[in-house]
């Protein structure tokens, strides 16, 4: 499933891109997120627990920050997340873009593209979708307020 979001971030370019790309720093800044760890250069572990229409999810996985290109505003991740109790996993690449509008006012647009495998799957994509623009939304006001 692609999904792609725009949030705006109250920040300068600068100040927006040193902040989304500390991830144990910007992580709380997502609903369910719980514990993240640096496991190495650009790899983290992270723990989220999330609710998904009437199924309560707590996945353990990894972040991975494959590309990142300041001057283009540009970075690439790959997230590989499992819960091993309801018996699914999800795999995403995810690219987001930085843009500048004011001195301190910056564009982010997330580009996601996931594949959900075993019971995760089954919920369907138009609860997925909301419940991805819904967890957007609030990492935007989260992020808002960090800055």
């Amino acid at each position: 499933m692609k999904l792609e979001n725009r949030c705006l971030v109250p920040a300068s370019m600068d100040k927006a891109w040193a902040l989304l790309l500390d991830i144990p720093q910007v992580a709380p800044c997502i609903p369910g997120v719980q514990d993240v760890e640096s496991d190495g250069e650009n790899q983290f572990k992270a723990v989220m627990q999330v609710r998904v229409g009437p199924v309560r999810l707590n996945f353990s996985g990894t972040i991975n920050i494959l590309e990142q290109d300041r001057e283009k505003g540009e970075a690439h991740f790959h997230v590989e997340a499992a819960d091993r109790k309801v018996g699914g996993s999800i795999r995403a690449d995810m690219t987001m873009q930085l843009n500048e509008l004011s001195a301190d006012e910056s564009e982010l647009v997330i580009v996601t593209d996931t594949v959900f495998m075993g019971k995760i799957g089954e919920l369907g994509q138009p609860i997925i979708r909301r419940k991805a623009k819904s967890t957007l939304e609030d990492f935007a006001k989260n992020l808002a307020k960090q800055v």
